[in-house]
C-alpha cells in the first residue's frame, strides 16, 4: 500500500508540472506488459543502437544511471527500452516499423514494463501480492525496482503519457510461464479489463494484440501455449494474436533471437497499422487505406449532426413518401452545400443504414477529424411503390421492378424536394450517389445513366440489379469527361462480388478511371460502413486520379475468385 500511494503521489506532482502540456492527437502511445521476451532477452546489436527515428520515443518507467534516464521522462527509444540491463525486445522494431509507415506528423511512443519468468498474475492487481510472496527471490527483485508493483508503474506511467499524447494499443508477450494454463485468456481479459478502466479508455478502440510464444515450427519448448493464446480472440473481442512462426529462437527454445525480435516486432506493427488504417507504404508517402478502429464510435467530444425524417409528394408513385435526412455539425441555412444521396439494400428501407450503419457516426468523427466537406446526407427509401415496406416477399417481382422505378421517383420528385427545403448546390459537380447492395446498383445504373444529374458515384457490394457494363457505360468518353470519381467496393469473400469485377474489368479496358477497392469480408455492414467511410473523403474536393489504383487493401482479387 505504501508504494501505491508513493506512485500516486508522483503521478499527482507530475501531472501539475506538466499542466501546461496539451494532448496531442498526433503522438500515439502504445503500452507493453509481459515477460521475459517482453522485457528483452537478445543481446542488442550495434544495428539496433543507430537510425533510430527521434519520433519513436520510450517513456523510461525505471531510473537508470547507466543510460542516464529518468523515470517518468520521454527519450528517443534506442535500446534497451525496458530496464537498465534488459536486451533487444519486438517493441524496438514494433515503434521502427510504425514510425516508418506512417505520416511525418505521428509521434509514437511506448512504455514497456516487463518481468522475466512471471505469470500473469504478476499484473492482476488484486491478487498480485500472493503471487509475489510466493515467487523466487530473483524474481522479486525484479519486482522491487517497479517499487513492488509492476501494474501500478504501468498505470503511473500511461497515465504521464496519456498529458501528452493518445494511448491506441496494448502490447503483450506472456504465456511461457502460463503453459497449459486453460484460464491464461480470461486472466488476461482481468489485467485488460482493469488497465481499460483505470486509464478511462474505450475498449472499442484500444485493441489488445498478443505474440505467440516460440513457435513450435522453432521448436518451441512452450510452442503449445499458442493454442490457449490463440483462444483470446474468444474472450476479449478486440484482441488479435500475432503469430511467432518463422521467428527465430534462442538455443533455449524459450527465448526468441535478436532476428527473431525484429521480425515479432514487425508483425506487431504491421498489425497495428491496419487496425489504424493504415498499409505498409514500401516508401511511398503514408495514407488511410481503410477505416480504423473506433471509425464508427459515437466520440462524446465531436460535435453531432442532426437526423431527421421528412416526407414528400412523388408524381411518380402518386403517394407521399418519406427520407431520411442527415445535416452536419454546425448545419447554417444560409449556407450551400453539397448533397450525397446514400441508398438502402433490398431487404431495407430509409431506416436500413440508420439501424444497420451509423453513417450519422461515421460521418461526426470525420467532420470532427476535419476529414470530410460539409454535406447533406439523404436516405430515401429506394422501394418506388405505394406499398414501399420491406414486408412480405422482399424478392416478389412488383418489389423488385420498383428500385428500377425509383430513378423517375429520384430525379423527379426527390432531388426537386431536397433542393427546396434545403439550402444545397444544384450543380452535378456537388451531387453524390451511392449505395450498398440493391442500392449499390441502382446507384451505378442512375448515377452513370444521368452523367448530367451526378459527379460522384460510388457502389458497394452491388447486386444483380446492377446493369451488364455496355449498357451501364455505352459512352466510356463521356464518362472520362464528366465523372469527379467512380468508386467500386466489395468483400473478397462476397458470394456477389462478380458483379463488382465485371463492372471494373470493362471500366479497366475502356481506360475509366475508378477505384476497384477489395477488402476482406462478406456482403455485409462491416464492408458498407468502411465504404462510406473512404468513399465520403473524397466527394466535392479534388482528386488525384494517379492514387487511384493504391486505394484497396487485398488488391485486385483473381478473377476465379467469385
Amino acid at each position: 500500500m505504501k508504494s501505491i500511494n508513493r506512485f500516486l503521489k508522483f503521478v499527482i506532482l507530475f501531472l501539475i508540472v506538466q499542466k501546461g502540456y496539451s494532448q496531442d492527437s498526433d503522438f500515439h502511445i502504445y503500452l507493453s506488459l509481459g515477460q521475459s521476451n517482453m522485457e528483452g532477452y537478445a543481446k542488442i546489436e550495434p544495428q539496433d543502437k543507430v537510425n533510430v527515428n527521434p519520433r519513436f520515443q520510450v517513456l523510461a518507467a525505471v531510473n537508470c544511471a547507466e543510460t542516464g534516464r529518468e523515470m517518468g521522462k520521454w527519450y528517443t527509444a534506442v535500446p534497451p527500452l525496458c530496464r537498465c540491463t534488459t536486451g533487444l525486445t519486438p517493441i524496438d522494431y514494433f515503434g521502427r516499423t510504425m514510425v516508418s509507415n506512417l505520416p511525418e506528423k505521428i509521434k509514437v511512443g511506448v512504455i514497456n514494463v516487463a518481468v522475466g519468468g512471471c505469470k500473469i498474475e504478476l499484473f492482476d492487481k488484486n491478487n498480485f501480492e500472493t503471487y509475489v510472496a510466493g515467487s523466487p527471490d530473483w524474481l522479486k527483485n525484479i519486482v522491487k525496482e517497479y517499487d513492488g508493483n509492476p501494474y501500478v508503474r504501468l498505470v503511473a506511467m500511461a497515465k504521464i503519457a496519456q498529458q501528452k499524447g493518445v494511448i491506441k494499443g496494448i502490447l503483450l508477450h506472456q504465456g511461457e510461464s502460463n503453459t497449459g494454463d486453460t484460464l491464461w485468456p480470461k486472466k488476461v481479459k482481468i489485467v485488460y479489463d482493469n488497465l481499460i478502466k483505470d486509464l478511462n479508455l474505450d475498449p472499442k478502440k484500444v485493441p489488445l494484440l498478443s505474440g505467440e510464444t516460440v513457435n513450435e515450427d522453432q521448436n518451441g519448448k512452450c510452442g503449445s501455449m499458442n493454442t490457449i493464446i490463440a483462444k483470446l480472440p474468444q474472450v476479449i473481442p478486440n484482441a488479435y494474436v500475432i503469430s511467432s512462426k518463422g521467428c527465430k529462437a534462442e538455443p533455449d527454445f524459450l527465448h526468441f533471437n535478436a532476428d527473431g525480435y525484429r521480425e515479432l516486432g514487425r508483425r506487431y506493427a504491421e498489425k497495428m497499422l491496419s487496425l489504424s488504417g493504415y498499409a505498409l507504404s514500401n516508401g511511398k508517402e503514408p495514407f488511410i487505406v481503410q477505416a480504423p478502429l473506433g471509425f464508427d464510435v459515437a466520440d462524446p467530444n465531436a460535435k453531432q449532426g442532426k437526423i431527421e425524417t421528412v416526407t414528400y409528394k412523388s408524381k411518380t408513385v402518386g403517394s407521399v413518401r418519406k427520407a431520411t435526412v442527415y445535416t452536419p455539425p454546425g448545419f447554417n441555412k444560409k449556407k450551400k452545400y453539397a448533397v450525397l444521396y446514400l441508398l438502402h439494400g433490398i431487404g431495407g428501407d430509409e431506416k436500413e443504414w440508420l439501424n444497420g450503419g451509423n453513417p450519422q457516426v461515421i460521418l461526426d468523427n470525420l467532420y470532427a477529424e476535419g476529414k470530410i466537406e460539409p454535406m447533406i446526407v439523404v436516405m430515401p427509401n429506394g422501394r418506388a411503390m405505394k406499398d414501399d415496406s420491406a414486408s412480405g416477399n422482399i424478392m416478389d417481382p412488383q418489389k423488385v421492378k420498383a428500385f428500377s422505378v425509383f430513378e423517375q421517383d429520384l430525379l423527379n420528385d426527390l432531388i426537386p424536394f431536397i433542393e427546396k427545403k434545403y439550402p444545397v448546390l444544384k450543380d452535378r459537380e456537388h451531387r453524390a450517389i451511392a449505395g450498398l447492395s440493391m442500392g449499390g446498383g441502382q446507384s451505378l445504373n442512375f448515377g452513370l445513366g444521368n452523367l448530367d444529374k451526378f459527379a460522384w458515384v460510388g457502389a458497394f457490394s452491388t447486386a444483380p440489379n446492377t446493369k451488364l457494363p455496355q449498357d451501364l457505360l455505352p459512352n466510356p468518353e463521356e464518362a472520362k469527361k464528366k465523372l469527379k470519381l467512380l468508386w467500386i467496393s466489395c468483400g473478397d469473400k462476397d458470394w456477389l462480388i462478380e458483379n463488382s469485377t465485371r463492372t471494373h474489368d470493362y471500366l479497366s479496358k475502356n481506360n475509366v478511371p475508378h477505384i476497384y477497392y477489395i477488402e476482406p469480408g462478406v456482403h455485409d455492414f462491416k464492408v458498407w460502413k468502411n465504404g462510406l467511410y473512404m468513399f465520403s473523403q473524397f466527394l466535392f474536393k479534388p482528386v488525384d486520379q494517379s492514387k487511384f489504383a493504391d486505394y484497396t487493401v487485398l488488391g485486385n482479387p483473381e478473377k476465379t475468385n467469385p
